[in-house]
């Protein structure tokens, strides 16, 4: 089965019902194997309840964050209640197109530098792992030259790294 394979929920279910059976099936419609993640280079055929769902969650985030976001805590996998504030920030970032919030620092709202993040690369045609700042420097580097103090908080980071 190539890439010309298309895939459904129902036939994805299929695979998943035969993994669970024991039986040799595959997956390449799963990211790197793990039935918890679709993989992102399928041919997906949606039913039309799908594509309504999708359509749905595209324009209202607070049903799709309410429906769909789940968090790790002490207990588990559970799904997400929204604060009242949650819901106002969320709206408000859905419906305009520029949003400052006055926040706190060390709530939990951004990524450390040193963070990793898998994403899609399309000159490699793969998945690879980054860092937040490694991202955060190449997209600065790509817009303009780095100063110099720039380049040196850059260097001082990666040494910071080497470390770790």
């Amino acid at each position: 089965m190539g890439s010309s394979t298309i895939w459904s929920t129902e036939r994805v279910n299929d695979v998943i019902s035969k993994l669970e059976n024991g039986l040799d099936v595959d997956k390449s419609c799963f990211y790197q194997g793990d039935i918890n993640f679709r993989n992102g280079n399928i041919n997906f055929k949606y039913t039309p309840q799908e594509q309504e769902e999708i359509v749905r969650c595209a324009s209202d985030v607070l049903y799709f964050a309410e429906k769909y976001c789940h968090a790790m805590t002490d207990t588990g996998v559970q799904k997400i209640d929204l604060r009242p504030y949650q819901k106002d920030m969320l709206r408000d970032f859905q419906d305009h197109r520029y949003v400052i919030m006055l926040a706190s620092r060390q709530i939990g709202k951004c990524h450390l530098f040193n963070s990793k993040l898998t994403i899609y690369d399309k000159k490699l045609q793969g998945y690879s792992i980054i860092t937040v700042g490694q991202l955060y420097y190449m997209q600065l580097k790509s817009q303009r030259q780095l100063t110099r103090i720039e380049k040196l908080k850059y260097f001082l980071w990666q040494l910071y790294n080497k470390l770790d």
